[in-house]
């Protein structure tokens, strides 16, 4: 498994998840090598993960990019179901970081960094179900 990180100057404000309140952070951490070394992150600062054929690509609140010789499939098992949402064939959200107000007509989500992912148009309804799911346990 290799890593490499791309970053840009973007400032962090605008970047805050949302959690609820029985949500445990901080408790998993995804191990990845990265220039000799092994580095760790924390799950809660994935904004989402985009699958490139055998690789991914972990898009992080602080604006990096790492790759990953892992498939999505292989990330889907691992993380927490509740707080990840496969939304199409090639991401996987943390919906910690969707804006709740923006589930657009084109079948979009938008993340807190101001990404626009593309949401599968099979799977539309029961995304759409299971983020208001989310969001009522986020505001109860």
């Amino acid at each position: 498994m290799e890593a490499t990180t791309l970053s840009s100057s973007q400032p962090l404000s605008s970047v805050v998840p949302h959690f609820p309140s029985s949500y445990q952070r901080g408790s998993q951490r995804i191990a990845l090598p990265y220039l000799n070394r092994t580095i760790f992150i924390s799950v809660d600062d994935i904004l989402c993960l985009q699958g490139e054929g055998n690789y991914t690509f972990l898009h992080t609140r602080d604006r990096k990019r790492y790759l990953v010789s892992k498939t999505l499939k292989e990330f889907e098992k691992t993380l927490d179901g509740s707080m990840f949402l496969r939304i199409h064939k090639s991401y996987i959200v943390n919906l910690a970081y969707v804006q709740r107000s923006i589930f657009t007509k084109e079948h979009q989500v938008k993340l807190a960094d101001g990404r626009e992912v593309g949401i599968s148009r099979r799977r539309v309804k029961v995304i759409s179900q299971q983020l208001a799911q989310y969001w009522q346990r986020l505001y109860n």
